[in-house]
This record gives C-alpha cells, sequence and structure tokens, in this order.
C-alpha cells in the first residue's frame, strides 16, 4: 500500500472518484436523456434575458412559438403548490409581471421540473419528490446569493441540479441496492455515507459528472459535486457552493431530516452569515415541500447541546465533537496538523464477507488510528486525526498507522487500502475546513506526481504542504 501526504490545491473533486467506479458511472449516464435546459425554446428564452437590447416582445414571441412549452410554464407559474406569486392568463401577462430575471429562472425551473418529474431512475422510496425537492432547494439557494450578494445564476442552477446524481445511481448499480440505501438513510449525510461506503461514489460526485457532461459551468458542477461537503462533510470551496448547502440543509430539515449542523456553520460562515439567516430561508423552501418546521431553523442549529459526542460504529468522536474540539485546539495554539485516513477496499470486503465484515475492519482500523491523536469519524470511511505538532509528525504518525494495520492484517484481517493526506497550521492556513480540504485532497491524489518528491520509504511527501 502507498501513500503520498501532499495537500494541493482544492476542489479537485473528480481525484475522489475511483476509475472503475467513474465508469459504471458514465455507462448509466449515456442512458441518461439530455438536460432540458439544451432544448431549443429555453435556450433562446435564457439568451434573450440576458440580451439587454431584447425587448418584451422578443420574449413572448419566442415563447409562443413553442405552445407545449408555454402551456407548461403557465401552468408551473400559476401553481398554487409551489406558491409563487403569479397569476397570468397569458405568456405576455406573465412576461410583463415577473421581469426577466425571474422569467429566466421560472423557465430553468419549469424545463427542469418536467424533467425531473417524469425521470427514471429515482428510486421508489423518493420517486415523486425529487422535482419538489429541486425547486425549493433551487429558490432557496438563490435568496442565499442575494442575502450574501453572490453575484450570478450558478447558485439558482447548481440548486436546481443538485441532486441529479439520484438519478444516475440506480442505473449504475440497479435499483434493488438504491433502495436499500435510501430504506435505511432517505436523505441527509447519512444517505451519502452510505453510499460512499457500498457504493464507492455518492449521489454528489455522480451528479457532477453528469452535469459537466451536460456542458454546465464549472462553479455549477463544483457545487454539485460538494453539496453536502465533500469527503470531509465541511468543505465549501465557493461561495455558490455555500448557497446550495445552506439551501439544501434547510430543506432537509424542513421536511423532517436531521441537520447537519457542521456544513450548514460552514457554510453560513463562508458567505459572512449568522443562523438567523437560515429563518428568511425556511420560509422559502417550505412550501414546495408542503412541510411545517418544527420550531425555528436558526434556534435549531444554535442549541446543540443534546447532541451525542461519540460515533456509534467506531467509538471515535463524531464529526460535530471532533470538529469542535480540533477548532478550539487551533484557535488556543495556532499550529497543529490533520491527518486524514480514508480507508479503501471496504467495498470488496463487503462483496466478499458481508457488511458486518466492512464494519468490522473500519473499527479496528479506528483503533489504531486512536492511539495516533484526536481521532475522530469525519463520514463513511474518513477519518480525521489532530495532532499538536508539525506536518512531519502527522507524517510519522500515519506510517506508525500503516505499520499497525498492515500487522491486523497479516492475523487475518481483511486487507485494505488506506489513502492519507496531511495539512498543518499556519502552513497550509489558519482555517480547519481549508486544512481539512488541502489534507482531504492530499490522501485522494495520492497516485499523482506533483512535483519533486522526497522519499521515506514508502511514503512520499510533498514539501509545500510538510
Amino acid at each position: 500500500m502507498e501513500a503520498s501526504f501532499v495537500a494541493t490545491d482544492c476542489g479537485a473533486w473528480r481525484d475522489a472518484i475511483d476509475a472503475g467506479v467513474a465508469a459504471d458511472v458514465t455507462r448509466a449516464i449515456d442512458q441518461l436523456a439530455e438536460f432540458p435546459v439544451l432544448d431549443g425554446t429555453v435556450q433562446r428564452i435564457l439568451q434573450l434575458c440576458d440580451e439587454p437590447d431584447a425587448t418584451t416582445a422578443d420574449l413572448v414571441g419566442a415563447l409562443e412559438l413553442d405552445q407545449a412549452f408555454a402551456a407548461n410554464l403557465l401552468r408551473y407559474a400559476n401553481s398554487a403548490a409551489l406558491a409563487r406569486p403569479i397569476r397570468a392568463k397569458t405568456v405576455r401577462q406573465a412576461v410583463m409581471l415577473v421581469g426577466r430575471r425571474a422569467l429566466r429562472r421560472l423557465s430553468l425551473e419549469a424545463a427542469t421540473f418536467r424533467f425531473l418529474e417524469r425521470a427514471p431512475g429515482n428510486g421508489g422510496t423518493v420517486r415523486g419528490q425529487l422535482h419538489l425537492h429541486a425547486v425549493s432547494v433551487a429558490v432557496t439557494s438563490a435568496l442565499a446569493a442575494d442575502m450574501a450578494r453572490v453575484r450570478g445564476e450558478a447558485p439558482h442552477l447548481a440548486g436546481l441540479l443538485h441532486d441529479i446524481g439520484k438519478l444516475v445511481l440506480p442505473i449504475a448499480f440497479g435499483e434493488e441496492a438504491i433502495e436499500e440505501i435510501t430504506s435505511e438513510h432517505p436523505s441527509g449525510q447519512g444517505r451519502v455515507d452510505l453510499e460512499r461506503e457500498r457504493l464507492g461514489i455518492d449521489h454528489a460526485l455522480a451528479g457532477a459528472l453528469l452535469a459537466e457532461r451536460w456542458g454546465c459551468a464549472p462553479e455549477v458542477v463544483e457545487a454539485i459535486a460538494f453539496h453536502h461537503g465533500g469527503p470531509t462533510g465541511i468543505a465549501v470551496p465557493t461561495p455558490e457552493t455555500a448557497c446550495v448547502q445552506l439551501a439544501n440543509g434547510v430543506a432537509d430539515m424542513l421536511s423532517g431530516g436531521e441537520a447537519d449542523h457542521p456544513l450548514l456553520e460552514a457554510a453560513l460562515d463562508r458567505l459572512g452569515l449568522d443562523a438567523s439567516a437560515l429563518d428568511r430561508l425556511a420560509e422559502a423552501a417550505s412550501t414546495p415541500l408542503g412541510a411545517v418546521a418544527s420550531g425555528r431553523i436558526g434556534e435549531q442549529v444554535a442549541d446543540t447541546s443534546q447532541l451525542a459526542q461519540q460515533d456509534d460504529l467506531t467509538g471515535l468522536a463524531n464529526r460535530r465533537h471532533w470538529l469542535q474540539t480540533v477548532r478550539g485546539e487551533l484557535s488556543e495554539r495556532g499550529t497543529g496538523a490533520v491527518l486524514v485516513v480514508t480507508v479503501g477496499g471496504l467495498a470488496d470486503v463487503t462483496r466478499t464477507h458481508g457488511y458486518g465484515a466492512a464494519n468490522l475492519v473500519l473499527t479496528e482500523v479506528a483503533r489504531v488510528v486512536s492511539r495516533h491523536g484526536l481521532a475522530g469519524r469525519l463520514g463513511g470511511v474518513v477519518l480525521g486525526v489532530w495532532l499538536d505538532g508539525s506536518a512531519d509528525d502527522a507524517v510519522a504518525a500515519g506510517e506508525l498507522i500503516r505499520a499497525e494495520v498492515s500487522a491486523a492484517e497479516r492475523d487475518g484481517t481483511p486487507p485494505v487500502d488506506l489513502h492519507m493526506g496531511v495539512a498543518s497550521a499556519p502552513a497550509d492556513g489558519d482555517d480547519l475546513a481549508l486544512l481539512l480540504e488541502a489534507a482531504d485532497e492530499a490522501s485522494a491524489k495520492q497516485r499523482d506526481t506533483v512535483r519533486p518528491l522526497e522519499r521515506r520509504d514508502d511514503i512520499t511527501v510533498d514539501r509545500r504542504a510538510a
């Protein structure tokens, strides 16, 4: 087993995808229809909305050339279920009432709504809701962007498309496998972790691959890839991503899901907003899902005193407790190092020996990791270790972890691959989210050659980070 502890630029989401899994997903993507935004009518409307010299008559004319789309747009715009402030009898009235920016968004929403409503492969457990959730998150993402002064339409489009990976996974891995996952965890971080564990990929990354195929802008693709915070669970690479993360989190909470406090807090911090902003976002998100909020969302996020501190499976600190503790250490000391350990190969263990055996292997690795610093389970197969030392100390800890896990394998534990990455403060930043992103990027690129490297037995170290 090789490892390279390389902290490079963050955001290379593609590097987290196994080549074999990517091939399966690509074949599934080939079976999906083209995204409706590529439809001629929608493209023409978007073009006219962006042209300052285009007239209202031009917009009306483009809409009226496609009667089916115009009818769907009117029906959607007047839908009581979506509580839109539009009551129009003609396309011209709709254009006059909503203005160009709203018309642009309505066109995207109407086309996407229709596509998701009819699209195959969403899985019976959540079929019939994906289109509603998509519009809710899109509207809320746009509001978050307005509140944080994030320019452009990327948050709105990324919100519309953030869950399109859920169309891909059943085609790639079989609907039965996805039904098992959604029956255990219908949504949220739990579903993402289970997807990664059993499939080797989650719906966020699958959706990013599909959006990339559809020709979406890089900022939209990246927001889709990171809408659950990436492997560390708190990665917020761009303001556009933060908008989608907030919107998705609020929508999940309103539908009865558990709040992902660390990710919400990281996204709020990225946009310079406080928890009270979530209440305004909740008002925008609640109507499409017909949900009733249990108390004020801002207060729910702020009140974390009842949350557990231990991960049930591994016995390590859970993600929230580990992040909270490490942030305190980093704030007090200003120095230290993060070691991210991703346990690969558990999918093979599951196929050969079952889920129980894979859980036992992960627990054994966690036991080893816990001896080398402040350890926590960041999600799925990703473990984090905080060391009150330098990057070199973290590299040394990684060498010991690898040796001890190898010894356990000789004693009969099924083999696994450990992908490791290190980042240190202040060399790689003074913010925990940045350190985790850098360390995770390092582990994901262990097979890449980035610059001349210094060898230490079977571990390569990029001196920029260490």
